[in-house]
């Protein structure tokens, strides 16, 4: 496996940050209040972010974006042992930048799943997270075949610096040597841990712990908001350009088109390219999963929506996520459920484990800790 390509500093300065987060604007979808982002230096509000066109996304979206749609349609990726193994050695090669000054402490541990399996976990937390604050329980993406936690550990302990509130990560069983609902089931009893034995290990409230979850992730994330709904089990939820309707169900808020997506003058092309890089692995993960029908667990978006607890949701405007993304907040909103949404101009899918080097990424871990501390302060 190659090895993460790490640097010593961010791709850019706070003072870029701020330029960044000065950009902000409320726009409307319907009834639906959302808010949008883009990079100073993209060329446009629309313009693709210069630093994902130079990685390897940029890359994948000039090829892709040459594959005539006719041709794409009709793609499917099979799970084969060598297609598995390439897939989930990429997941561990996201690069990042060193952004953390403080000293935090990481740990790992494990939780004792219903048949004996030591669930791995990883604790992050500092000296100045102070007893009875909020816990963050965080849950990886990789299209519930791959993903691990080292990618994300510069973000997570740049949001421990930031918000000194400690973050629990779960590295649960993957699919398809684990079959269905075993990784629901596993992100399940570390929250039930997180409101027992783990909440006086690591001195939080049990009764603010806020689930976040990056694409596969997020699905697994609004899994556990959905099977714990009327209990104080989660606090609210973080969706991250959240998977959440696998089976393409269509209603009158999800009906994908091309032209749900906006790209800047004369970059349609590798946008659409980027939307559809993430089109093929969407088509291909319900096929990961072995059911034949959407329930409340692998399909969210099926569920009833009502009884949920506050929720934030982030996506890149140039990620095939954003209809799913967009299309939920809506749900959420009707239903009465408080929701946030920030959606990313330029940006496709995952950027969250690739800290310091998107500035979004920082802005986002800066809205996630914006919005836990809201809802804290409105349950008082």
């Amino acid at each position: 496996m190659k090895p993460k390509k790490q640097w010593d500093h961010k791709w850019y300065t706070e003072e870029f940050l701020q330029q960044l987060k000065a950009t902000a604007a409320v726009e409307m979808d319907g009834d639906l209040p959302y808010i949008t982002k883009y990079a100073p230096d993209a060329g446009s509000p629309n313009g693709i972010d210069p630093r994902l066109l130079g990685g390897p996304m940029g890359k994948m979206a000039r090829s892709t974006g040459l594959v005539p749609n006719f041709i794409l349609d009709r793609v499917k990726i099979p799970v084969t042992p060598k297609i598995l193994a390439g897939f989930r050695a990429g997941c561990d090669r996201v690069s990042y930048a060193k952004c953390v000054q403080a000293k935090i402490e990481v740990r790992d541990n494990t939780v004792p799943a219903a048949d004996g399996y030591p669930i791995p976990i990883r604790m992050y937390s500092s000296a100045q997270c102070a007893p009875g604050s909020p816990c963050l329980y965080f849950i990886h993406g990789g299209a519930f075949v791959g993903g691990t936690l080292r990618p994300y550990d510069e973000g997570w302990k740049l949001f421990v610096e930031k918000f000194r509130m400690p973050v629990v990560a779960v590295d649960y069983r993957l699919l398809p040597e684990h079959p269905y609902p075993t990784l629901y089931d596993d992100c399940c009893r570390v929250l039930e841990w997180l409101g027992g034995d783990g909440a006086r290990e690591l001195h939080i409230d049990p009764r603010a712990v806020f689930v976040v979850g990056d694409s596969a992730g997020g699905n697994l994330a609004q899994g556990c908001a959905t099977r714990y709904k009327g209990t104080h089990r989660v606090r609210g939820q973080l969706l991250l350009y959240p998977t959440l309707n696998l089976f393409g169900t269509t209603d009158r808020y999800y009906h994908p088109k091309e032209t749900d997506y906006h790209p800047a003058p004369g970059q349609k092309k590798l946008a659409m390219g980027l939307v559809r890089q993430m089109e093929l692995l969407s088509r291909s993960g319900k096929s990961f999963l072995g059911i034949p029908k959407p329930d409340d667990l692998c399909n969210p978006y099926t569920s009833d929506p009502a009884g949920n607890p506050p929720t934030f949701l982030s996506v890149g405007a140039l990620d095939y996520l954003r209809n799913d993304t967009v299309a939920w907040a809506h749900k959420l909103h009707d239903a009465g459920v408080p929701t946030r949404l920030v959606m990313y101009n330029g940006m496709g899918h995952g950027f969250l484990n690739a800290m310091g080097v998107f500035p979004q990424a920082e802005d986002l871990l800066d809205e996630m800790g914006a919005f836990i501390q809201n809802v804290c302060k409105s349950h008082q």
